[in-house]
């Protein structure tokens, strides 16, 4: 790859939307291209897999329903706590 210089193949969907968002901002698709591919590269985070399971987080997993039935119980004794 030389410097500065990089290929890239993307699918024709893809192609057609980065073209429309390109038009949409009065860019080129190419330079479209390149602020999307700067913003991903200078955030560390943003190329970052979402955490989609239990495993991808610290600690245990507690499912919504239990995490929601702990706030309200928790919520409850700070309040009475607080009028007490």
């Amino acid at each position: 790859m030389p410097d500065g210089a990089l290929n890239l193949t993307l699918s024709e969907e893809k192609t057609s939307r980065l073209a429309e968002e390109a038009k949409a901002a009065g860019l080129s698709p190419e330079a479209l291209a390149t602020e999307l591919l700067n913003r991903l590269l200078d955030d560390p985070l943003a190329s970052a897999r979402p955490a989609t399971t239990a495993a991808d987080y610290d600690g245990p997993y507690v499912g919504l329903e239990e995490a929601l039935t702990d706030f309200d119980a928790e919520l409850d004794r700070r309040l009475a706590a607080r009028d007490a």
